[in-house]
């Protein structure tokens, strides 16, 4: 379950969720740290490095391990807009490929 922002989402979809089979195991993704309170298991996932950020992105958009010359205050811009988060840093770095 993706991006639970609201404890009443939570507990509908896990309270309710009869539709799942006996020992499922229900993976919930969510910044909000206090709707994780009840889980079993609670896994923070850390952030990139920015070298690492830089790296993941310049791949996807550039083809290379650094952005091209003249791309590299645009490349810094992107990465702190997409949080360093790696699934934004892909799905803009390949829209941006070529371009």
């Amino acid at each position: 379950i993706d991006g639970v922002d609201d404890v009443n989402q939570k507990d509908r979809l896990v309270e309710e969720g009869d539709w799942f089979g006996p020992g499922s195991r229900i993976i919930i993704t969510s910044r909000d740290k206090q709707l994780l309170s009840q889980c079993v298991d609670v896994y923070e996932v850390k952030l990139l490095r920015y070298d690492e950020a830089l790296e993941l992105f310049s791949g996807k958009a550039f083809k290379s391990n650094r952005p091209k010359k003249g791309y590299e205050e645009l490349s810094y811009r992107v990465i702190h807009y997409a949080g360093y988060l790696p699934l934004a840093l892909k799905v803009i770095g390949c829209s941006l490929f070529g371009k």
